[in-house]
């Protein structure tokens, strides 16, 4: 159990340095559906986008990373130590795939099966990326792999006490991601095939979290399900946004290769061993190519919806690579040497593939705009941040990444009353969604381009400047943009 502990625990460390050190925006569902959503509960503004106007995001990221924000609030700490605290929360959160994998490996190899595993669940570069962002997709499959060693820790569990353990980790994946439904389903009919009994402790350990949900969306948004219903209400509604050349909207064959680019050099490894370990776990095998099944029917396709099978190639590669060392080395080289060796080889691979493989652009995209925001942050002289154009708030860090002292408005050069607008604000930010795409040039009008900040594959942020102080009341503050075929876009409740 000590092994475990450490691995626990380095993991965390790890977790928390690369956040620290390789700040990044990737999703802008990240910042605005969860992070902005937080700061609004603790300072009562922060930009709405259409799920939170419309009911079709539950408040249980939100709150679930609140705690973390308010905690460095009350310790004096500003923007950047709240979102620290917020990453502080998930990456605690992503520590629970770690004592499952761990245990799978023992069952099947062992102590070194154990370690192997372990490492696999504590250092992989895309969980290692994935624990410091509030996303629903990544915490749901933290809280899935438990529930799933649960209900099949070495074939089909028996135990009606074991299974409805299993169940309440499965409702609690789906309460933070629904869509999740056709795995949990899967596990389900796996693990009970035509057990009434196993069913029914499933549902009874289930339902619990799932009447959260619903007492959460009737407490926050006056119905219960909202959160589902909108979801489902608008979904085809937002896919039929992305239509050719529009984000999200990519053909079959993106989700194989976006596997094949991350993984990579390691990729015939990892399907090498797992494939020698399938027979043992054949569930841990369906998981991730039913997932990938029911993606490919979806036009929306985007690659962090691979993750929630991730975690299981990975346990089967675990003890396949395991059991092929012990094969080779057993008798000659001490077992702990063989996991201690196989423990490095993982963080190493895992460090070379998230460091510096297609993976590693992850890592560094929208780094120019929080750098750019913090430098706004830590001028004491700065008193509003503009971004230009306004209508591109999702490039933003919202009002989160912004000291709560700061006003945030939008902006553009060619703006009849700019003169008079920008006496609200001393600062600009100008960054496109595209390297070479023109940007707003606001030479002349008194302020100069001071920075500008590398921002991984969108164009540079750049920071725009003007002497003196700022009246908040020259300009309205920036709101975020609805989709037209959003009801209340149109009016109507």
């Amino acid at each position: 159990m000590l092994v475990l502990a450490g691995l626990i625990l380095t993991s965390y460390a790890a977790k928390l340095v690369v956040f620290w050190l390789a700040p990044n925006m990737s999703y802008a569902d990240v910042t605005f559906q969860y992070l902005e959503q937080a700061h609004r509960l603790m300072y009562g503004r922060g930009l709405l986008p259409w799920e939170f106007v419309s009911g079709a995001r539950p408040w249980l990221v939100p709150g679930l990373i609140w705690p973390g924000m308010e905690a460095a609030r009350l310790l004096g700490g500003q923007a950047q130590a709240q979102i620290f605290g917020a990453a502080a929360v998930c990456s605690l959160m992503s520590l629970l795939v770690i004592p499952p994998a761990f245990l799978w490996g023992w069952r099947h190899a062992g102590s070194v099966g154990a370690v192997v595993c372990g490492a696999l669940a504590a250092y992989w570069f895309e969980t290692v990326y994935y624990a410091g962002q509030p996303l629903q997709d990544t915490i749901a499959t933290f809280l899935l792999v438990p529930g799933v060693y649960l209900a099949y820790p070495d074939g089909p569990a028996r135990s009606f006490r074991r299974l409805v353990h299993g169940g309440l980790w499965l409702g609690a994946a789906l309460a933070f991601r629904i869509q999740l439904g056709p795995i949990v389903l899967l596990v389900g009919v796996w693990v009970a095939r035509l057990d009434i009994r196993r069913y029914a402790a499933f549902v009874l350990g289930g339902i619990g979290p799932l009447l959260f949900l619903g007492l959460l969306d009737w407490a926050t948004w006056g119905m219960p399900f909202q959160s589902i219903i909108r979801y489902v209400k608008y979904q085809s509604s937002s896919i039929g946004e992305t239509g050719e050349g529009r984000f999200g909207f990519v053909p079959w064959y993106h989700y194989p290769g976006w596997i094949l680019a991350y993984w990579s050099g390691a990729f015939a490894l990892i399907v090498l061993t797992a494939l020698a370990a399938v027979k043992r776990l054949p569930l841990l095998l369906a998981i991730p190519l039913f997932n990938l099944a029911v993606l490919e029917t979806i036009a929306m396709k985007h690659p962090r919806y691979l993750y929630p099978g991730v975690p299981f190639v990975l346990v089967l590669a675990g003890i396949g690579g395991s059991l092929l060392a012990l094969r080779l080395w057993e008798g000659r080289v001490p077992r702990w040497r063989i996991g201690a060796i196989g423990a490095v080889f993982v963080a190493l691979t895992s460090g070379l593939l998230g460091g510096f493989g297609y993976f590693a652009a992850t890592f560094s995209l929208g780094r120019g705009t929080i750098l750019a925001t913090r430098a706004v942050n830590a001028d004491p002289q700065s008193c509003g941040l503009a971004i230009a154009p306004g209508s591109s708030w999702w490039l933003s860090g919202g009002y989160v990444y912004l000291n709560a002292d700061k006003g945030l408005y939008g902006i553009t050069a060619a703006d009849p009353d700019f003169k008079a607008k920008s006496a609200a604000f001393n600062y600009i930010l100008t960054t496109t969604e595209l390297p070479g795409e023109p940007m707003e040039d606001f030479t002349g009008t008194g302020y100069e381009k001071i920075a500008c900040y590398a921002n991984g594959t969108r164009g540079p942020a750049c920071l725009w400047r003007r002497p003196g102080t700022c009246d908040a009341k020259a300009a309205p503050p920036l709101k975020a943009s609805l989709p037209p075929w959003l009801d209340e876009a149109k009016g109507r409740p």
